[in-house]
C-alpha cells in the first residue's frame, strides 16, 4: 500500500502534468492556425497593385501602366547609378590632401543635372500615367502623388505663419 503523503504528491503532480499536456496542445492548434492564416497573407503590398486599386483601372489600362512603370524604373536605375558612382567621385576628390575645386565644381554641376534628371523623369511617369487615365482617375493620380510627395508636411514645417502656398497645396487634387 502506499502511503497517504506519497498518494497526495502523485495526485498533484499528475495534475500538472494535465495542466501541462493541456496547455502544449492548445497552444500547437492556436499557433497552427496562426501559421495558416501568415500564408494566406504574405504582408507584402505590390504598389501597382494599390495603384490599380485605388485608380480602379482596367485591365488594358493597367497593363499600359505596368509597362510605362517598368520603362521608368529602368531609366530611375541608370541615374541613380551615375549618381552613385558620382557621389563616390565627389568624396575620393574631398578626401585628396589638395582637392581641385575645379573638379569638385564639376561634379557638383553632375549632381544637380543628374538630380533634374529624376525630377524630369518623374514628371514625364506622372504625365504618361494620367494619359492613361480617365478624369476622375486623373484626379486621384494627383491626390496619390499629392500624398507621396508629402506636400501637406511641408506647411508643418515651414516657418511662415500665413503662407500662401498652404492654401494652394490644399487645392491641389479637388
Amino acid at each position: 500500500m502506499i502511503p497517504e503523503k506519497t498518494n497526495r504528491i502523485l495526485l498533484w503532480l499528475n495534475l500538472v502534468l494535465l495542466l501541462v499536456i493541456i496547455s502544449a496542445t492548445v497552444t500547437f492548434f492556436v499557433m497552427k492556425g496562426i501559421n495558416e492564416k501568415n500564408r494566406g497573407d504574405t504582408g507584402v503590398i505590390n504598389s501597382m497593385d494599390l495603384l490599380r486599386k485605388e485608380l480602379g483601372l482596367s485591365d488594358s489600362q493597367y497593363r499600359k501602366v505596368l509597362v510605362e512603370n517598368d520603362r521608368t524604373i529602368r531609366t530611375y536605375n541608370i541615374v541613380f547609378d551615375m549618381m552613385c558612382e558620382t557621389n563616390v567621385a565627389m568624396m575620393e576628390e574631398l578626401a585628396k590632401e589638395s582637392s581641385d575645386p575645379q573638379v569638385l565644381d564639376s561634379l557638383a554641376r553632375k549632381v544637380g543635372t543628374l538630380s533634374t534628371s529624376l525630377r524630369r523623369h518623374t514628371t514625364d511617369y506622372f504625365m504618361n500615367l494620367k494619359g492613361i487615365c480617365n478624369e476622375e482617375q486623373q484626379q486621384r493620380l494627383t491626390v496619390i502623388f499629392k500624398k507621396m510627395m508629402q506636400l501637406d508636411d511641408q506647411c508643418k514645417t515651414c516657418n511662415k505663419k500665413d503662407c500662401p502656398r498652404k492654401e494652394r497645396i490644399n487645392n491641389i487634387g479637388k
